[in-house]
């Protein structure tokens, strides 16, 4: 994890352009570890030390980013373990009503279906892509998390066909959604802060590549 960190954090200060494709997967690469893994101690001592957000690029409105980093510092000062993970939990797994769902058919499904058509369609655009769907835990394949994951893969191989059609098709028409609930349910600024940089950064590879997102209907 800190060799990860330290080679992210050189990579944001090497990297001057919004439009640098490492920068994207780098950064997509840590907020892949925010959605769809439960905080560890570890982690957030990793976070609050390393300064990679004091690295983090600027990526659309500076005075989102600069609100978000200071949400998010904060937290990492004030906020115990236990309370960002119960956090976690409330917002993505439960128990209880999960207040941002990270799966994307239970926006999209009428019944709010987990595993519903949408899912099984992301599964068949993974394979007509090469991307090997190995998730590290039990659920859904189209959970949030790992969409960042597999966007940071197409990225690094240069697969625009991939990397436009998963934003187009398969991320963006629910995602903005699931973002501004866990912004509006938060206990903690942490994730609150992590929303509003991950919905930055995505806003900008759509806008970069001009593309139009796939008008769906959604039912959360």
């Amino acid at each position: 994890m800190q060799r990860l960190v330290a080679a992210i954090i050189g990579l944001f200060k090497y990297m001057k352009q919004i439009n640098n494709q490492d920068m994207y997967v780098a950064a997509l690469r840590v907020l892949h570890n925010q959605f769809y893994h439960s905080p560890t101690s570890a982690r957030l001592k990793e976070l609050e030390q390393s300064g990679l957000l004091d690295t983090w690029p600027t990526l659309g409105s500076a005075r989102v980013l600069n609100q978000a980093i200071i949400e998010i510092s904060h937290s990492l000062q004030r906020d115990e373990l236990k309370e960002v993970e119960m956090d976690y939990y409330r917002l993505f797994v439960g128990p209880g009503p999960v207040l941002a769902y990270p799966w994307g058919s239970v926006y999209t499904e009428r019944e709010n279906l987990v595993c519903g058509e949408s899912t099984w369609a992301f599964q068949k655009f993974c394979r007509a892509h090469g991307v090997d769907l190995q998730p590290e835990q039990t659920g859904p394949t189209d959970h949030f998390g790992l969409m960042l994951a597999i966007l940071a893969a197409l990225l690094e191989q240069g697969n625009d066909q991939g990397i436009n059609e998963l934003l187009q098709q398969h991320l963006m028409p629910w995602a903005p959604r699931m973002l501004e609930l866990v912004c509006q349910h938060a206990a903690t600024d942490h994730y609150r802060g992590f929303a509003k940089l991950t919905a930055q950064l995505l806003d900008c590879l759509v806008n970069e590549r001009a593309l139009l997102i796939s008008q769906k209907v959604l039912y959360f």
